[in-house]
């Protein structure tokens, strides 16, 4: 596990009497420095804390990143709760339910993601595929200046239940019957706690074991690989790394993984058999970013064989979130002007994205330096407009990417024997 300094350290009452849990928690702490012994906490206790902590409205990281130390809870999964009692306790303890992200109530790890469904699209305009998820994080290792996670690390740690539950979803896939591709982690980079945790080894073993179920594994910017390298995954198990231009990763990915790590980290688990994908996401317009990123793309088909890569420009921040998160220059002034000068009447969500013109700029970078180095690699767009994928159709086309049918790093149908894969 790589080390975490966190301001303080709380194990939810459950998880403290729950022997098997607390014997992974005990593997955890030596890695975690806090100024003070871990506190035990009942659902009135924790309901304060999210309170008084306001733990669902951190902001972003931003300039302060290398301040910024999270609060460490332990808690268990809930799953014998029955409808009465998680009425009583929603009924009690709102907050323990509330916030867009992260719930802390208990219940959850086999989760469904709706975005992508028709109404979703009728109503966003965004291209997606709803898929059930796997989660049982909720925090990061690193501070990303773009990023809000690192303020709270929530690391649900009674796995046994877990790993029961989530067979469970696995045999009954009621809202996705064709799905055969389940992400964990994007809460976290998942191997940033690992092996100390053991959630990574459980599921690549139960995945392993099942014909026609794959796991995506979100290793994201960590290096953090050398647990994977021994466990038998059987080619089950997808390791997706996330990965920024040179200047990125420097000046806006604080203690993350340098490039060239993730890199080298992306080599050792494609030479030990498992599948790799690619996700440049975000894609930062950082000052000379084109040409750093068709470098980018060019050195990753040249050290990798990576499955697909899906692609991402940086968004969610608003003209004023970009002068405060990002220090002066950083960012490239075409882009920050862009977003200045917004009609003010534009709708919220156009107010936190760079406009289209500049968005497809930065996707046919990418596409054209895939396009002639690995052709045969699908590439996909990460939550975007309907129209952008109509105005890329010629690109995307290509290689069978089409907004209603088309593989994607988490696509519930991109693995396996998908045709798009194989072309």
């Amino acid at each position: 596990m790589l080390p975490l300094r966190a301001r303080g350290v709380y194990i939810k009452q459950e998880a403290y009497e729950d022997p098997r849990s607390m014997a992974r928690v005990r593997r955890m702490l030596p890695f975690i420095s806090a100024p003070a012994k871990p506190v035990v906490l009942d659902d009135a206790a924790l309901h304060q804390l999210v309170i008084s902590e306001q733990l669902h409205a951190t902001p972003r990281h931003g300039t302060q990143a290398e301040s910024v130390k999270p609060l460490v809870i332990f808690c268990q999964f809930l799953y014998h709760h029955g409808a009465e009692e998680r009425k009583r306790r929603a009924e009690s303890f709102p907050e323990l339910f509330g916030g867009q992200h992260i719930p802390y109530c208990g219940y959850g790890g086999w989760d469904w993601r709706r975005s992508g469904d028709e109404e979703h699209r009728r109503t966003t305009g965004l291209v997606c595929q709803p898929a059930y998820a796997i989660h049982s994080f909720w925090g990061c290792h690193f501070r990303c200046a773009y990023c809000n996670l690192g303020h709270v690390a929530n690391v649900y740690v009674n796995l046994e239940d877990w790993i029961e539950h989530i067979r469970g979803g696995l045999a009954n896939l009621e809202k996705s019957p064709r799905q055969t591709l389940f992400q964990w982690d994007n809460g976290t980079d998942a191997v940033c706690w690992e092996p100390e945790y053991g959630g990574t080894k459980m599921l690549v073993e139960l995945f392993a074991a099942l014909p026609d179920k794959y796991l995506e594994l979100y290793v994201g910017k960590s290096d953090n690989v050398a647990c994977l390298l021994g466990y038998e995954h059987r080619g089950h198990t997808v390791c997706c790394w996330s990965l920024g231009t040179e200047t990125q990763c420097r000046e806006m990915e604080l203690r993350t993984a340098p490039l060239e790590a993730r890199m080298n980290a992306a080599r050792k688990c494609q030479d030990a058999g498992y599948p790799v994908r690619i996700r440049l996401s975000p894609m930062a317009p950082t000052v000379g970013w084109e040409k750093e990123l068709r470098q980018l793309v060019q050195r990753i088909f040249e050290e990798l064989s990576p499955e697909m890569l899906t692609i991402e420009p940086l968004r969610f921040c608003t003209y004023e979130q970009l002068c405060r998160d990002f220090p002066p220059g950083l960012l490239d002034p075409e882009f920050v002007a862009a977003m200045r000068d917004l009609p003010a009447d534009v709708d919220d969500w156009q107010k936190e994205q760079f406009p289209d013109h500049l968005r497809l700029r930065m996707y046919r970078a990418v596409l054209d330096e895939a396009a002639k180095l690995s052709p045969r690699t699908p590439v996909a767009l990460c939550r975007e407009q309907r129209r952008i994928w109509e105005a890329l159709k010629d690109e995307l086309g290509r290689m069978g990417q089409h907004p209603d049918n088309y593989v994607c790093n988490c696509g519930p149908t991109s693995v396996g024997d998908n045709p798009l894969l194989r072309r």
